[in-house]
């Protein structure tokens, strides 16, 4: 009896191993909140669950990391604390395949008020020139968006990460520090611009950005303390390339229509293939083929647990686990097979951005466009200035 036992369990096929989950998946931000805000949400909603505890066991120890950011978590793309919608994110190996969206196509929806520009652009800013919003219609907006269509150059907002002599634009402005030279206009695809809401002026709760004076702000405050702008806007869909500025779009509207103009609400609703528009409520989140649209997993969804978002996310995960297998022996090109699978992800790889420019194609000239080697650090040798020198003494 003691063989035939001991046969039956030598017979019984070994158990296989949890299956670790990671990849690329896309959220739904609300806004108020930064992105990296969003990320902090996700590490302590995934640390304590069934789907992730695979990986959490799996993954090296992190021990120059906090504890309340057990994995390796980014994502593919900020988007401001005003703005919200899509934002992409990798978890895992997934961090690894972020750049390959941040220069795919972006699809946005805006609202743009006319009557006033903003020193950011937006509604967040402080009013810094008004202009006549009478003449401003529907019919004149649809005229001047055609403007906007096709390659386009555009110049960056001054409120922005771009850098300048290895320092951020806006760092400058909140310094009191005028730029060492004008942020130059870069080429962008438009392969959409379309009008799709119309709001007359008074018939709309979009709000009014503060004024430079005191007294101004006062003055325009109605309804207990809420400034509603006064001129009319428009809600206007946007298919835009990688390193579009919508806010710099709003402004250049007004200036367009003979007026000025700020951005007032902004939603990403598409990215690469994430959206925000198909119906989350049936949980049918995997799509048949990669050309689908795969939907967006909510702030809602994310509190009302693991029963709710699980099934969204695993489908999505375990397709891009078979779709990305862990590599085994050599990865560096070494054998024929790599060599040729790292030469055909290199030529669909998109290009890509930086600071302005297109990255350059050697790991030497990359060095030198971000820096060089001694890049955030006192270079004696060349003698660079620091930081502080640069933007000034804030204090």
């Amino acid at each position: 009896m003691t063989e035939s036992m001991t046969n039956s369990k030598s017979t019984e096929p070994p158990s296989q191993p949890p299956q670790v989950l990671e990849g690329i998946f896309a959220i739904s931000k609300p806004p108020s909140i930064s992105s990296a805000t969003a990320l902090h949400k996700l590490q302590t909603t995934f640390a304590p669950t069934h789907l992730f505890a695979p990986l959490l066991s799996s993954q090296p120890t992190r021990p120059s990391k906090d504890p309340s950011t057990p994995f390796k978590l980014g994502h593919g793309g900020t988007l401001d604390p005003l703005a919200s919608g899509i934002l992409i994110i990798g978890i895992g190996r997934g961090t690894k395949e972020l750049g390959n969206y941040l220069a795919c196509t972006k699809e946005y929806e805006t609202v743009v008020c006319f009557g006033a520009s903003t020193d950011s652009y937006d509604c967040t800013g402080v009013v810094t020139e008004r202009a006549g919003h009478e003449h401003v219609t529907r019919r004149l907006v649809e005229e001047k968006l055609g403007l906007f269509r096709g390659l386009i150059s555009q110049v960056p907002p001054v409120y922005s990460a771009l850098k300048i002599d290895g320092v951020k634009a806006c760092e400058y402005v909140r310094a009191g520090r005028e730029l060492p030279r004008r942020l130059e206009g870069r080429e962008m695809d438009v392969q959409e611009c379309t009008l799709l809401d119309w709001y007359e002026a008074g018939q709309h709760d979009f709000v009014w950005p503060e004024s430079k004076s005191k007294s101004e702000s006062e003055s325009e405050s109605e309804d207990g303390g809420r400034r509603q702008a006064k001129g009319p806007a428009v809600r206007v869909r946007l298919v835009v390339s990688s390193g579009f500025y919508v806010r710099s779009f709003a402004h250049d509207l007004g200036v367009a229509c003979q007026s000025r103009a700020f951005m007032a609400e902004l939603v990403r609703t598409r990215q690469a293939n994430f959206t925000l528009k198909q119906d989350l409520s049936t949980h049918s989140a995997e799509p048949e083929a990669s050309s689908e649209l795969i939907p967006a997993v909510t702030y809602d969804m994310l509190d009302a647990g693991e029963d709710v978002w699980g099934p969204v996310l695993r489908p999505q995960l375990e397709k891009w686990v078979e779709s990305n297998p862990v590599a085994m022996g050599h990865v560096d090109g070494r054998d024929a097979s790599t060599r040729n699978l790292i030469a055909s992800k290199k030529e669909i790889r998109p290009k890509q951005r930086f600071r302005g420019e297109w990255v350059a194609e050697t790991k030497a000239e990359r060095i030198k466009q971000q820096g060089g080697r001694y890049k955030g650090k006192w270079n004696k040798k060349e003698g660079r200035p620091t930081h502080s020198a640069l933007i000034g003494d804030q204090t």
